[in-house]
């Protein structure tokens, strides 16, 4: 031993060997860790699951069903265990509490019963392998949220009736509202605002409900009137505007922000929904028919569910597109079009949960998405409560329903048609009946499978020889090499013989070859088949011959006196790929010889096919209409005949088949048709190989048999290939060739075919031993050659073609189990998932509502019965519906006071809630708490019709008031919280474009409809299309939103790109030039009367003398600035009236 190995006590080797072990260890307690997890997956979980869940499960916590304070959905739960200890020690199921109780042994899991023993030894062991687990978590505490706590929050406690508070002010006062505002006034001793000039009312009212500026006229005859009967001429104007149809448009804007309103899907592909807009129209129409906020909720949540689609009339048909456009709300939201299987169930949930956060914020105020992972963290909203919420929209889909906007025509239309379509149905029922069964007996009797068939490739014949013998005899019966086998290079007798190529051996010629009696001649060749068929082999010699046909002997002759033709006619097999022919040749002549013909059925003709007749063309407006227009050859065909436009019939017996005919045909956005006769000896399947360019459609014995709409540049073979039916006798034969632009053409050719495999497979059963099925199949197959059937079947065949299609105008809905997500069998449901993972499933969450808001002594199944007075249970959206707006026992108390808060919103600037879409207990708290109540009362007592409220809220003193500061107001309450002055307002995008578009005169005011991308349109900016992926980039500067989710409350930035799109976008200075063009239509305007119509459009009033010197002035040096341009003061007024577009008095209100 040396010193080194003293000093190590092992060596290399030894510490290698050790590593080794140690990886293999390693790698083995993985492979066991994959083992166990995939034991507990496929044995254990769903055991838990489904016996265990109910009751110890984060699930039973949140219904305050928890049992022994036991856990078992977590892996930190179950090793814990509840109230008697652990419930599982790994390694040790006889320590495991857990088998005990499946056992019942003290205790007793499930309570139901007891577990069958294959799952008992399932547990014991899973537990015995160490419990392998992958539930992460720690055992989470058993506390619960406290509901009835939580029900003490404001938004939470049902409306506060109150008296309107008694001020001192009472001169100031209009209505009850002011009442609530100038009490706090009061404490703080500020003085409101007077009334604002009747010029900045009109102006402030026409946009807070029209979003549109007052025309001069109006604003001089509101003057007029409000200077008689202030009272009065105020109360007609508000009247006025909210029966105007713009009035929906202007506060269905303020909703679609909310609901996150879009028409396509947002994400990476953005794929459009062409007809979501149907959605926005029913808000705006919705909101002018001032439809109470129960049932407008009600629609948008639930109108699907009745509604039915095969209505008879158009106030029916109406009704449906309502109800159906209504549910747009629950099918708003973003949609990604792009993902794995593996995503689709996380992506299910979250499109719910789209729906259910979007409910929350835009009707309850509450942020519900929240409490998706875990109960949520400020409210008192579990998430037991968040699942049976989303489970109200488990089976929520969309689509695009398809409604008849014309039902009585339609119905009218198909009572034409169906008299006319009935006796020729009857006709042919009566043939199917009593003629087909008696012509189908003997056919199907007799049928068997068409063999199959296809051209072979014949190489050129091979000659080797002459092979010597002794003896004529010898040579006839001595096996020569080539018998043995065939090698075309070999060489035989020493060499003096070898394999020679004849290409001059033609097919069917007699072809002679010098011979002595004592010798002998090979001819070989190959032959390739696509296909195992037979093939018809005729031969023709007066010598001894034999015949081998891939080692197989088929022919073995003596000499005969002569040769003829089909002299030897032998059936021989054909197999797929190579096969090999030898012949071999003897006999006492000085000359031996012989010919042959190899052929299969496709070397044969189908049928005998008569020459091409050929019309048109027949004209269209395009390649559709050509395509769909039924032309009168379709009909009947008659060679005779000479339709419109002077088209005959023309006989072309030159046009070959098998070619492409690019120039025969002519004609754009037109069609022609081909006609033929073909003769068939027997009932057959023929194969056709077709071209067309265009277009193309086939008729067989009047029986439609192709029906191909596309665009092509040329006609080729085999575009187009199908097996079609010829019956024994005479066949006719139509294609139409239709054609947009350029040249037309097509290609033909008929080859023998084959039935479909699965009538093959039935012929070749016996005939007593085929199920009905089997014999109904081979039926439907006989009547393509049923001439009778066929004669009778045309008939029907074309009326078929004129059946009336309904005037479907197709709606994107919400729709029971409709599109969405596809990932199986749990696709329409809701489970409690753990953590908000879907892979993480607990039990199945049924439908419910949020217990905060919801009367101690109820649950959902007062509102699923209506009251217990309906003998149908609602379906959960129902429900659902009638819960919101239920003020007494249901959320109708919070629903109430959310919308009022909104509309005070939008005409003040700011909610008497600050936080509109949020009055939980992190939102802002009410600035006027028993204002905010009683105007909910207010919405209540009135039906819950909005505009009341509106018009409430419009005739206070506290919204008329003008926008004076005061300093005592500035000092006490600087953010005007206490509303003792009106505030200003910037003007909305799209209410900023709408004004830049009245000014021009050009707005298009049209009401409802598809809307467009067009940035040039002059309709108003609602009918923008919403495209999540392409915005208007003007509506986007001024903060509209993205529409990816609901937005209560928009930002109103003031950045520098607003300002220079004002002044620099070509599209701003185009309608500056229509606004110039409309106060100064000629010279004969002077600039001073041009000025004062500019101010009275768009600001709604009169300039001051500074203002029209100092504009003078502008237009004076701009049109100085043009030098001797002719138009240099048109120009000038144009610069003008942009200035004014760009002034911040145009874009705010007051």
């Amino acid at each position: 031993m040396t010193t080194n190995d003293q000093q190590m006590p092992y060596s290399t080797k030894s510490v290698l060997t050790l590593i080794l072990v140690l990886l293999h260890s390693v790698a083995n307690c993985q492979e066991d860790d994959r083992a166990g997890l995939d034991f507990f997956e496929a044995k254990i979980r769903p055991m838990l699951v489904k016996h265990c869940y109910e009751c110890h499960s984060a699930e039973a916590v949140a219904k305050n069903n928890l049992k022994g304070a036991l856990l078992l959905d977590t892996r930190a739960g179950s090793a814990k265990g509840g109230e008697s200890g652990p419930a599982v020690v790994p390694g040790k199921p006889d320590e495991s509490l857990l088998i005990s109780a499946l056992k019942h042994d003290g205790f007793e899991m499930p309570p139901a019963g007891k577990l069958p023993e294959e799952i008992i030894e399932h547990f014991k062991h899973w537990i015995t392998i160490g419990a392998p687990d992958p539930r992460e978590g720690a055992a989470i505490a058993t506390a619960k949220v406290d509901i009835e706590a939580g029900r003490k929050h404001w938004a939470f406690q049902r409306l506060q009736a109150s008296q309107p508070p008694d001020v001192q002010d009472k001169d100031w006062l209009r209505n009850d509202i002011d009442r609530y505002v100038r009490a706090r006034q009061e404490e703080k001793g500020i003085t409101p605002n007077t009334i604002a000039s009747y010029r900045t009312l009109i102006r402030r009212v026409y946009f807070d409900l029209i979003g549109l500026p007052p025309s001069p006229d109006a604003v001089a005859e509101f003057i007029k009137a409000a200077e008689e009967n202030f009272d009065t001429a105020y109360s007609n104007l508000l009247d006025h505007l909210m029966a105007n149809e713009h009035f929906g448009e202007r506060w269905g804007r303020h909703w679609l922000d909310i609901v996150r309103f879009a028409e396509s899907n947002g994400y990476a592909f953005d794929k459009d929904r062409p007809n979501a807009w149907h959605y926005r129209d029913w808000v705006i129409q919705a909101i002018n028919q001032d439809l109470p906020y129960d049932q407008f909720l009600h629609a948008q949540l639930a109108g699907d569910i009745k509604t039915k689609t095969d209505f008879t009339t158009t106030n029916e048909y109406l009704t449906a597109r309502t109800s159906f456009a209504a549910t747009g709300f629950l099918v708003a939201g973003p949609f990604t079009s792009q993902q794995t299987q593996k995503e689709r169930e996380r992506s299910r949930y979250e499109q719910l949960d789209d729906v259910v956060s979007t409910l929350g914020t835009s009707v309850l105020g509450l942020t519900v998405g929240c409490a998706r992972c875990h109960s949520h963290k400020f409210d008192p909203l579990p998430k037991h409560d968040y699942y049976r919420f989303v489970a109200n929209f488990a089976e929520v889909g969309s689509a695009d329903v398809q409604l008849n906007s014309e039902p009585e025509e339609f119905l009218a239309n198909m009572k034409v048609y169906n008299d006319t379509l009935s006796p020729l149905t009857a006709a042919l029922n009566q043939y199917a009946a009593d003629v087909l069964p008696n012509n189908f007996k003997p056919w199907v009797s007799s049928a068997v499978p068409t063999p199959e068939t296809a051209p072979l490739s014949q190489a050129n014949w091979q000659y080797a020889g002459s092979f010597p013998a002794d003896s004529p005899q010898e040579a006839l019966n001595r096996v020569f090499a080539p018998e043995e086998s065939v090698n075309l290079q070999a060489t035989y007798n020493a060499g003096a013989i070898a394999w020679q190529e004849k290409p001059d051996w033609k097919e069917g010629e007699l072809f002679s070859i010098e011979h002595h009696p004592n010798s002998a001649h090979y001819a070989f060749r190959k032959v390739n088949s696509p296909i195992d068929q037979t093939a018809t082999f005729s031969v023709a010699s007066a010598n001894n011959i034999s015949i081998w046909v891939n080692q197989i002997e088929v022919l073995k002759a003596k000499e005969s006196a002569g040769t003829a033709t089909g002299q030897y006619e032998l059936s021989v097999p054909i197999k797929k790929g190579e096969n090999q022919i030898l012949i071999k040749l003897t006999g006492q002549t000085m000359q031996v010889g012989f010919s042959t013909t190899l052929s299969t059925l496709a070397n044969h003709p189908v049928a005998s096919l008569g020459g091409w007749y050929q019309v048109g063309p027949f004209k269209a407006a395009n390649h559709n209409a050509a395509f769909g227009t039924v032309y009168p050859p379709e009909d009947n065909i008659d060679l005779g005949t000479t339709y419109e436009g002077g088209l005959q019939w023309v006989e072309h017996a030159d046009w070959e088949d098998g070619t492409a005919h690019n120039d025969l045909l002519s004609g754009e956005n037109s069609a022609n048709f081909l006609y033929r006769v073909i003769e068939s000896p027997t009932p057959q399947p023929v194969h056709l190989s077709l071209g067309s360019d265009d277009g193309i459609q086939v008729w067989v014995n009047g029986r439609k048999v192709l029906n191909k709409n596309v665009s092509r540049t040329v006609a080729k073979a085999s575009q187009e290939k199908l097996t079609i039916q010829l019956a024994e006798g005479r066949n006719a034969i139509l294609l139409k060739i239709t054609n947009g632009a350029g040249k037309t053409g097509f290609y033909f050719k008929a080859t023998h075919g084959k039935e479909p495999d699965d009538v093959r497979n039935i012929l070749v059963i016996a005939p007593d031993k085929r199920n009905e099925g089997q014999k109904k199949r081979l039926l439907d197959w006989y009547k393509g050659y049923d001439l009778g059937y066929l004669k009778l079947e045309q008939p029907v065949k074309f009326q078929e073609l004129s059946k009336p299609s309904p005037a479907n105008v197709p709606v994107f809905a919400a729709r029971l189990k409709g599109s969405t997500y596809q990932f199986g069998e749990d696709t329409y449901k809701v489970y409690h998932l753990r953590r908000g993972n879907a892979d993480n499933k607990e039990s199945l969450a049924i439908p419910g509502f949020l217990q905060v808001l919801t009367d101690a002594e109820k649950d959902e199944t007062f509102w699923t019965t209506a009251g217990n007075t309906l003998k149908e249970p609602l379906r959960g959206r129902e429900t659902l519906a009638h819960w919101l707006t239920d003020e007494t026992l249901g959320a109708g108390h919070l629903s109430a006071r959310v919308l009022v808060n909104r509309l005070w919103y939008h005409h003040f600037g700011r909610g008497i809630v600050a936080t509109p879409s949020d009055f939980g207990t992190r939102g802002e708290i009410p600035s006027h708490p028993a204002l905010l109540d009683y105007l909910a009362e207010q919405l209540i007592e009135n039906g819950w019709r909005l505009k009341p409220i509106h018009k409430l809220i419009m005739s206070s003193a506290t919204y008329l008031q003008g926008n004076a500061k005061s300093d005592a107001g500035v000092q006490q309450d600087p953010e005007n919280l206490l509303l003792w002055r009106r505030s200003t307002k910037r003007l909305e995008a799209e209410i900023i474009r709408d004004t830049i578009l009245s000014m021009t005169g050009a707005i298009d005011l049209t009401h409802y409809g598809k809307g467009t991308l067009n940035e040039r349109s002059n309709r108003r900016s609602i009918y923008f299309t919403v495209k999540r992926g392409q915005l208007i980039p003007l509506l986007k500067l001024f903060d509209a939103p993205d529409a990816m989710q609901g937005i209560a409350t928009r930002e109103q930035s003031t950045v520098a790109p607003q300002a220079l799109a004002l002044l620099n976008s070509p599209l701003i200075r185009e309608y500056a030039t229509q606004f110039a063009a409309r106060v100064r239509a000629t010279n004969e305007t002077t600039i001073e009367q041009a000025i004062a119509s500019a101010y009275a459009l768009a600001l709604s009033r009169p300039p001051t003398t500074g203002e029209i010197q100092t504009m003078n002035q502008f237009i004076q040096s701009q049109t100085e600035m043009r030098g001797g341009d002719a138009n240099a003061q048109q120009l000038a007024v144009r610069d003008f009236c942009h200035l004014v577009l760009c002034m911040n008095e145009f874009v705010y209100i007051d």
